[in-house]
């Protein structure tokens, strides 16, 4: 599922809700897209969340819990057919190491996590179809699923 997504915009040149931030310096920059995801510690169990912004190297989650500071995570994103042109939406598997973990003071205990990615993954269609059960039965995810697939390709 993804939130704050929509149609083109010519004034962004990109989806409606997806903004680009002008005022950043950094090498990839941010943009403000806001998904739900599904983020772990690599071993752990999963956990739903959003993305408040993401990026080529990287992206920055809205948690209940925290996560400790170059701890190696997994997290999954959805991308809709409107923003990617595929037939059907298109669900990656990130690897990332997070770079910081602060508590954000307006959101009722939730904390913020960035992460800088290593590598990435398509998900094959049996592992996509795990991710559409719990996005469809609000379940806790398994987590050791799709750990035996677990090989990395770098980005």
């Amino acid at each position: 599922m993804m939130l704050g997504m929509g149609s083109m915009s010519a004034a962004n040149q990109g989806p409606v809700g997806v903004r680009f931030r002008p005022g950043d310096r950094r090498k990839n920059p941010r943009f403000d897209m806001h998904f739900s995801a599904f983020v772990r510690r690599v071993g752990e169990s999963w956990e739903c969340c959003e993305t408040a912004d993401v990026s080529a190297a990287g992206a920055f989650f809205l948690t209940q819990h925290p996560f400790p500071l170059h701890a190696p995570v997994e997290f999954i994103l959805t991308f809709p057919s409107e923003l990617t042109k595929a037939p059907q939406q298109l669900r990656m598997r990130f690897y990332a190491s997070v770079v910081r973990c602060e508590r954000i003071a307006s959101g009722n205990g939730a904390f913020g996590v960035a992460v800088r990615n290593t590598a990435h993954r398509y998900l094959t269609r049996e592992e996509s179809a795990y991710f559409d059960s719990l996005d469809r039965n609000h379940e806790h995810p398994d987590s050791s699923f799709g750990d035996q697939n677990s090989s990395q390709t770098g980005t």
